[in-house]
């Protein structure tokens, strides 16, 4: 069945484009959702040691510097493997 076909219970190219587009960012805000999610807690867990009902002013500088230095080395380390990739594929 030719699934680019204009024809009448086959696909159209733009809805199909759509839909796939619709997907991925579907699938990168997931991703980015989780990232996020994986800094909290890890930062979390090093930055506030003795829960209570708010955050210190030593919690709060800890949080956002250790999301921060997590965000900035993620990125590095997409750089670097990106570039590594484009090297290896002689790009």
């Amino acid at each position: 069945m030719d699934f680019s076909s204009g024809s009448s219970g086959g696909f159209k190219n733009k809805d199909v484009e759509s839909q796939l587009r619709a997907v991925q960012n579907e699938i990168n805000m997931k991703l980015a959702m989780e990232k996020l999610q994986l800094a909290t807690d890890k930062c979390f867990r090093k930055c506030v040691n003795k829960p209570g009902s708010s955050l210190d002013s030593y919690q709060q500088k800890c949080l956002a510097n250790c999301t921060d230095r997590y965000f900035d080395a993620e990125e590095l380390v997409s750089r670097s493997l990106l570039t590594r990739m484009q090297s290896e594929a002689g790009v």
